[in-house]
């Protein structure tokens, strides 16, 4: 498992955006990012007993694709 700061390291690409500017970024409902990002914690979760590592994790998958955890679910079937 990488420590926080490794991942600080790694990724930022949600650095400095709300949940808001993702949803504008793409063009999708808020409230239907909002459910990927619940989803998303709970997926990343499984990697890292960190709430705060989880959700920005999620927020820098969100940011690149807003429905990672969605399509991560339909793989996994």
């Amino acid at each position: 498992m990488i420590s926080f700061k490794e991942y600080v390291l790694l990724e930022q690409l949600a650095k400095g955006k709300t949940l808001e500017d993702i949803a504008t970024l793409h063009n999708v409902d808020l409230e239907e990012l909002k459910k990927e990002l619940l989803m998303g914690i709970g997926v990343e979760k499984e990697h890292t007993p960190s709430e705060k590592t989880a959700s920005q994790i999620a927020m820098d998958h969100l940011t690149e694709y807003p429905r990672y955890y969605s399509k991560l679910k339909q793989i996994r079937l």
